[in-house]
C-alpha cells in the first residue's frame, strides 16, 4: 500500500499516490490487520466508489528473476522455513506463463512496452551472515525481538551484498530480504514497524546508474499464531498453514506473493494503483478490503488450519487474491481470455461479397478484431465483407484481443462455389450434322435452272453446372449439387440457288438464321 501519512520525520509528504516518505525514500507497505494502516491510511475499496487501479505512467516488469536473501547471521531462521520459501519461488518460476495461479492476474497491467508478463526465474538463495549494525538502530523492540533495523540499514546491506556477489540489478531482478523473528524493522524516521504496523513492504533504491528492486519480509510476527494471524486476514480463527512442517512460514508466503505482485505491476511506485494509493494486492488483502480475497479454496480444513487455494508446481499454498480490472474484483487466477466465434454463409459464391460477424465470447472490453480469409486477404473490425476471386476451399481465421492483453482465436472452413451459370467442367460435344432439303427445279426461258433449298445444321454440347450446398454448420466439407445442361444449336440456311444451262454446279445465295435451345 502506498500509505498516506501527513508528516513523517518533519517532512511534508509530496510523493505521488501518498507513498510513505522515509527520509527521502518511498516504500509500499502491507499493513497489519487492525492497525491504522488498514483503517485510516486507505479507503474501503468496497464503499461503492472504487473503480479498480489505474495507470500513472511508470514502468511494469516484463520478466523477473527472484533472489532469496536471508540476513540471518545467527542462523535463527529454520531450514524448513528457508526450504519452503525457496520451493515457492522456484515453483512460481517453473509455472511461468500459466493462467491458473494468482501471478497470471498481473498480465493485464502494462506500460508502453506491453503487458506485465508472468515470466519468472529463480536466481537462487543466499545467506547473508554479516552482523547487524550496532549503531543508528531504531528503538522499537519487543521482549523476543531485541534488534531493530531501519529500512535504510537493510537497503545499505543489500546493496553491498549484491555488489559483492556481482548480482544483477534493474527492473529484471528483485531481492526478497528476510530477517528472523528476533528482528524488528522500521521505515526510516517513523514508528511504523514490523511489530506494530506492517507485515511486509516493497520498494526500490538507486544503485549507481541502475535500480535495485527489493521486498522486505520480516519474520517478526511469526513468533506466535496470534501475531501471525494479523497478517492473514481471512475470517478464520486458525492460522492456515498447509505446509505445517515449516511452522508459520505459509503466512510469510502470503506476504511475499502480495509484494511480488505489486513489484511486478508497480516496481517504481508510479505505475498501477487506485486513487487512494492501493496497489493490486492491497485491494485484496483480506476481509478488511474484500471478503472474497482468499476464495475459492481448493482443499484442506479451516478448523485444522490446512486450507489451500493455489497449486504451484505441485505445491499447495494459501495466498490472497489480486485485483483484476478485467473481472472488477479479486482473482486467484487470470480472467479467461476471449473465446471468439462466427459462422460462415452456406452459399458463398466467387465474385460475390461474403458477410462475416464476430462474437467475442467475453465480458471484457475488446480492443481489436482481425480477420484472415485464407486467400491472402485480411480485414479488421467486428464485422467484415470479403469477395473471393476464385472458387475453392478456404479457412477463415478470426483473432481477438481484449483491452487487458488477453487473446483468442477461432477458425471456420468455407467452400466458395463458382458463380451460377458458369460451367464446372465440360461433358463433351457432339459433331454437328447437316441436312439439306430443296424444292423442285424450275427452268427459265434461257435454259437456266433455279431452286429453293433449306440447309439445317444441328450441333449439341453438354456441360456441368454446380452449386454449393452445405450439409450442416461446422461441417468441414460441403456437398455440391450438380446437373448437366445440354445445349442444342440449330443453324438454318434458306437459299435461292441458280445453275445456268450447261453448268453442273449450283450457285448459292443464302441467308443464315441461328436458333439455340437448351434443356436440363
Amino acid at each position: 500500500m502506498l500509505a498516506a501519512l501527513a508528516v513523517l520525520a518533519g517532512l511534508v509528504l509530496a510523493a505521488p499516490a501518498g507513498a510513505v516518505v522515509t527520509d527521502g525514500s518511498r516504500v509500499s507497505v502491507q499493513p497489519i490487520d487492525g492497525t491504522a494502516g488498514s483503517s485510516s491510511l486507505i479507503a474501503d475499496p468496497l464503499d461503492g466508489t472504487a473503480v479498480g487501479v489505474t495507470y500513472h505512467g511508470g514502468p511494469v516488469v516484463h520478466g523477473l528473476t527472484t533472489y532469496a536473501v536471508y540476513w540471518d547471521p545467527a542462523g535463527s531462521i529454520a531450514p524448513t522455513a528457508e526450504s519452503l520459501v525457496n520451493n515457492f519461488l522456484a515453483g512460481t518460476a517453473h509455472d511461468s506463463g500459466a493462467t491458473g495461479n494468482v501471478f497470471s492476474v498481473a498480465s493485464q497491467y502494462g506500460d508502453a512496452g506491453g503487458g506485465a508478463q508472468y515470466q519468472q526465474t529463480f536466481g537462487g538463495s543466499y545467506i547473508d551472515s554479516d552482523p547487524y549494525p550496532t549503531t543508528d538502530r531504531c528503538s522499537e523492540t519487543t521482549a523476543s525481538a531485541t534488534i531493530c533495523l531501519t529500512n535504510s540499514q537493510e537497503v545499505s546491506e543489500l546493496t553491498a551484498f549484491v555488489g559483492a556477489h556481482k548480482l544483477p540489478t534493474g527492473l529484471g531482478a528483485v531481492y526478497v530480504v528476510m530477517t528472523p523473528d528476533t528482528v524488528v524493522t522500521c521505515t526510516d524516521g517513523t514508528d511504523e514497524c514490523s511489530n506494530n504496523s506492517y507485515c511486509s513492504l516493497h520498494s526500490f533504491a538507486p544503485d549507481g546508474s541502475s535500480t535495485l528492486l527489493y521486498i522486505e519480509i520480516p519474520f517478526t510476527l511469526l513468533d506466535s499464531p496470534g501475531d501471525a494471524k494479523s497478517c492473514q486476514d481471512d475470517g478464520n480463527t486458525q492460522v492456515q498453514a498447509p505446509n505445517p512442517t515449516a511452522g508459520l512460514t505459509d503466512v510469510a508466503l502470503k506476504s511475499l506473493s502480495h509484494e511480488l505482485l505489486e513489484t511486478i505491476t508497480d516496481p517504481m511506485l508510479n505505475a498501477w494503483y487506485d486513487a487512494d494509493g492501493n496497489e493490486v494486492a492491497d485491494l485484496c488483502n483480506g476481509l478488511t478490503w474484500n471478503a472474497d480475497s482468499f476464495l475459492p479454496t481448493d482443499g484442506g480444513s479451516a478448523t485444522a488450519g490446512t486450507l489451500w487455494n493455489q497449486t504451484i508446481d505441485g505445491g499447495h499454498y494459501y495466498l490472497q487474491g489480486a485485483w483484476s480490472n478485467a473481472l472488477n474484483g479479486c482473482a486467484l487466477a487470470s480472467a479467461p481470455g476471449p473465446v471468439p466465434s462466427f459462422s460462415v454463409p452456406a452459399n458463398a459464391v466467387a465474385g460475390s461479397a461474403v458477410s462475416l460477424s464476430a462474437s467475442s465470447g467475453t465480458t471484457t472490453p475488446i480492443a481489436s478484431y482481425s480477420w484472415s480469409f485464407g486467400d491472402g486477404a485480411d480485414a479488421t473490425g467486428q464485422s467484415a465483407l470479403h469477395t473471393y476471386a476464385a472458387a475453392g476451399d478456404y479457412t477463415v481465421t478470426l483473432s481477438v484481443a481484449d483491452s487487458y492483453g488477453a487473446t483468442g482465436s477461432a477458425s471456420e472452413p468455407i467452400v466458395v462455389a463458382k458463380a451460377i451459370g458458369t460451367t464446372a467442367g465440360a461433358a463433351g460435344a457432339k459433331k454437328a450434322a447437316a441436312k439439306v432439303s430443296c424444292g423442285r427445279v424450275r427452268r427459265g426461258s434461257r435454259g437456266a435452272e433455279t431452286r429453293r433449298c433449306t440447309k439445317t445444321t444441328v450441333a449439341k454440347s453438354a456441360s456441368v453446372v454446380c452449386k454449393t450446398k452445405r450439409e450442416a454448420r461446422g461441417v468441414a466439407t460441403a456437398a455440391k449439387a450438380c446437373h448437366t445442361v445440354v445445349r442444342t444449336t440449330t443453324h438454318r440456311q434458306s437459299c435461292s440457288e441458280r445453275r445456268p444451262e450447261g453448268v453442273s454446279k449450283w450457285a448459292e445465295r443464302c441467308a443464315e438464321a441461328v436458333v439455340v435451345r437448351s434443356r436440363h
